[in-house]
Order: C-alpha cells, then sequence, then structure tokens
C-alpha cells in the first residue's frame, strides 16, 4: 500500500502542496474526464508522466493522446487513505482545484452525486470497522438518523404477486439483512448493455460502483448490492439504482416508473456481452445453475432532486392498486436539496460550499465566465471583463449581464 501511495503522488505520501497528486486521488476514484484544448492536454500528460493515468492510444507524432483513469482497486483504496488523512472531503479538494476548469463535470450532476455517494461509503466503512459495509451501513450513512430509523421499519413500495406472494409482511431491515456492497471508485460505462444480470457481479470483484453512459435512460448510477451468504455471481446481486436531477423540479413519481424496464434489465435478464469478439481474449462459456427461488431480488431505487430549493426526504407509498405479477420488490425514496436535512455526510458547511459550486459549473460547458484573470488586476476591471463576457451571452443565464442589452432598450 505505501508503494502505491507513493507511486501515485509521485514522491512522499502526503498531499502537501501537491495538486498533481490531489488530482491523481481524485482521478483513479471518480474516473475524472479531461476537457479538451492546451491546458487540459498538459494536465493529463502530466497525470500519465507522473501519477499512474493510463494512455491508450497515441497517434504518430503524439500531437495528441487518449487518457483514461484506469479501474485500479489497489490504486483507488491508496487514494482513499491518502485524502483521509487529509481530513478533508474529496468534495472539498476538487472544488478547490486549480485545475478544475480542466475537468469534465457532466452536465446532470452525475459527478457530484458520485462525489456524494463515495463520502458516504466513506463514512459506512467507519461505521462497519471493515473496508466492505452492509446495506444498512450504507443507508445510515446517508440519511438523517430519523429518516434512517423509519426506513428500517419500512415495507416496500411495491412487490410481486404470483407464485404464492400474495402480501409482503418484511421491512427493510428484515429485507436486506443479509446484504452487502464494497466499492472504493468509479467506473464509467459506455453501453448500457452492461447494466445486467451477466456483468453487475464483476463490478463487485473490481470495487467498483457504475456510473451510467451519458445517454443512458432512466438511471445515472448503480451501485451494485450482493447476498452475502451466497457465493458471488449473477443470482446473488442486485443493485441501489440512482437518478440524479440538477434543475429545480417538483417531486415526481414517475421517475420512478421510468427506472422499471432498467431494473428487470439489471436483475432477471442477459446481455451476452461476452459474445462479443476481443482479439486479446477468447470467450469462455460457463454454465450458470439455476438461480434458487427465496424471495424476489430487492431493489432500492432512489432519485437524487440536488438542486431543489427545499430540502426533503420522501418515502414513497405503497400503490394501493397497482400490484405486477411481473413487479418488483422495491424500496423508493425521494431525496431533495443539498442540505443537511437530506444527506448525513453534508454537515460541514465547507462540505456544503464545495457541493453547490460543483454543481453550479456542472450547468455550464466551460468557465469563460469565472475567469479571475491576472492576479494584478484590480477588482474592478476584473468585474468589468466579466460583464462583457457575459453580453457576448445574451440570455444564456439569468444573470443580470446577459441582459443588458435588452434591459437598456426597455429603458430606452
Amino acid at each position: 500500500m505505501d508503494y502505491a501511495m507513493q507511486k501515485l503522488l509521485c514522491g512522499p505520501m502526503q498531499l502537501r502542496d501537491n495538486p498533481a497528486g490531489t488530482l491523481a486521488c481524485l482521478s483513479v476514484r471518480f474516473a475524472l474526464e479531461f476537457n479538451t484544448g492546451v491546458s487540459a492536454r498538459d494536465v493529463s500528460y502530466e497525470q500519465v508522466e507522473r501519477h499512474m493515468r493510463l494512455c491508450i492510444a497515441a497517434p504518430s507524432g503524439l500531437e495528441d493522446m487518449i487518457t483514461i483513469a484506469g479501474s485500479e482497486p489497489l490504486l483507488a483504496e491508496a487514494a482513499y487513505h491518502i485524502m483521509r488523512d487529509t481530513r478533508r472531503h474529496a468534495v472539498c479538494h476538487l472544488a478547490d482545484h486549480s485545475d478544475l476548469s480542466c475537468i469534465d463535470r457532466g452536465r446532470r450532476g452525475e459527478l457530484v452525486a458520485a462525489l456524494l455517494i463515495m463520502q458516504t461509503y466513506d463514512a459506512a466503512r467507519v461505521i462497519s470497522d471493515t473496508r466492505w459495509i452492509s446495506v444498512a451501513n450504507f443507508m445510515e450513512a446517508l440519511l438523517p438518523t430519523p429518516n434512517y430509523e423509519t426506513l428500517l421499519q419500512s415495507g416496500p413500495t411495491s412487490w410481486p404477486i404470483g407464485d404464492g406472494i400474495r402480501k409482503y409482511d418484511g421491512t427493510f431491515k428484515a429485507i436486506f439483512k443479509d446484504y452487502g456492497m464494497w466499492f472504493n471508485h468509479v467506473i464509467k460505462i459506455e453501453r448500457k448493455e452492461m447494466i445486467s444480470i451477466d456483468h453487475l457481479w464483476k463490478f463487485v470483484t473490481r470495487g467498483a460502483m457504475i456510473l451510467c453512459a451519458t445517454n443512458h435512460d432512466g438511471i445515472d448510477i448503480v451501485l451494485p448490492v450482493y447476498r452475502i451468504s451466497q457465493n458471488l455471481g449473477p443470482d446473488s446481486v442486485t443493485a441501489i439504482v440512482i437518478q440524479v436531477k440538477n434543475e429545480p423540479e417538483l417531486i415526481d413519481p414517475s421517475l420512478f416508473d421510468v427506472m422499471d424496464h432498467v431494473v428487470k434489465s439489471a436483475i432477471f435478464s442477459t446481455h451476452n456481452v461476452d459474445s462479443i469478439s476481443d482479439s486479446d481474449f477468447e470467450s469462455v462459456a460457463t454454465e450458470i445453475p439455476e438461480p434458487e427461488m427465496v424471495h424476489p431480488k430487492p431493489v432500492i431505487r432512489l432519485v437524487f432532486a440536488l438542486a431543489s430549493p427545499e430540502p426533503a426526504i420522501i418515502f414513497r407509498e405503497r400503490p394501493e392498486v397497482k400490484l405486477h405479477s411481473d413487479g418488483l420488490t422495491t424500496f423508493d425514496i425521494w431525496l431533495a436539496g443539498l442540505s443537511c436535512d437530506t444527506f448525513e455526510q453534508i454537515q460541514d458547511e465547507a462540505d456544503l460550499q464545495s457541493y453547490e459550486t460543483l454543481l453550479e459549473r456542472s450547468l455550464v460547458p466551460h468557465d469563460g465566465f469565472k475567469l479571475k484573470g491576472r492576479p494584478t488586476m484590480g477588482k474592478k476591471v476584473r468585474k468589468a471583463k466579466g460583464s462583457s463576457r457575459r453580453r457576448m451571452a445574451p440570455l444564456a443565464l439569468p444573470r443580470d449581464s446577459h441582459h443588458g442589452i435588452h434591459l437598456q432598450r426597455v429603458v430606452n
């Protein structure tokens, strides 16, 4: 582990005046991608040269390179220990980083959600005092205590009818008492077919949470969950699925229904992506035993309405009539607002400010309006330059500078 920490930081094992080392820790845990542009390119090149980022392709002449943050559980664990010792959470490191403008923050709020989920998982590790955690540990670290206690005694939002199941008397505590989780970094998938029963268990072996492809409908993040009393495999894995909203919205229960087809695909169907030919590997057919029918796999469905102006935690009520014979055993929870009243881990004012900063900056594709200019530039000049830039993008944002020309015409 010490060696991994040294390689990741390219030097001493502490983060002291080492922005590149900080970025390396963030990259390996959150699969950060870099924007196009000379400055971002230079940053990514330094990460490849000194901080274990991977170059997967380079054209003749090395004018450009394609780089990625590899899925390396050992390096991610090293990054966890390095950043834990700073006594600052990852969100603060990223929001304050000098190279934030070089990083693709996503447009759905997914990076903010990933940071929040990882902070929750890290806190749950402390609760359980083990690297893997129970689902109950995770939800305890995610929700404020009164809401968590309510969840423990809650029944599922929905469950299937059929095969002798007419009612479901179990509580969250009883249903998930045998389920665990393990991840310390993010893998961003490129194809939605990877969300299937064939592959979810593989993400557990790598210790990874799943960031869905940009155009994936219905869900944005998947946290694989496994039954600890069974051998790890397709039959023992279910999931926590999360949809992230980064715009103010009223509560919309239909968002949970949109997840239905994705969840059924993830838990009950196969896609056989392994059959796709690859020049480096041969696909080996394995016989998967028939699953033991104990009870329907339970699924937790969460909506993170991060930009909601009002904090709220809402447990979706059980439907009175609509019970599908091919339905799901689900717990549906709506979490609104970046607030300590919604998320247990947002107790520190610095954390809250950092999450809000990143959420705001995820809504725009560039940082042109945030540039500070030269250090010697006076405050008045800096403000004037910012206003000039905003006037070049009329009506793009609600700030007055974007509306100046129209306000002037109204006055005239």
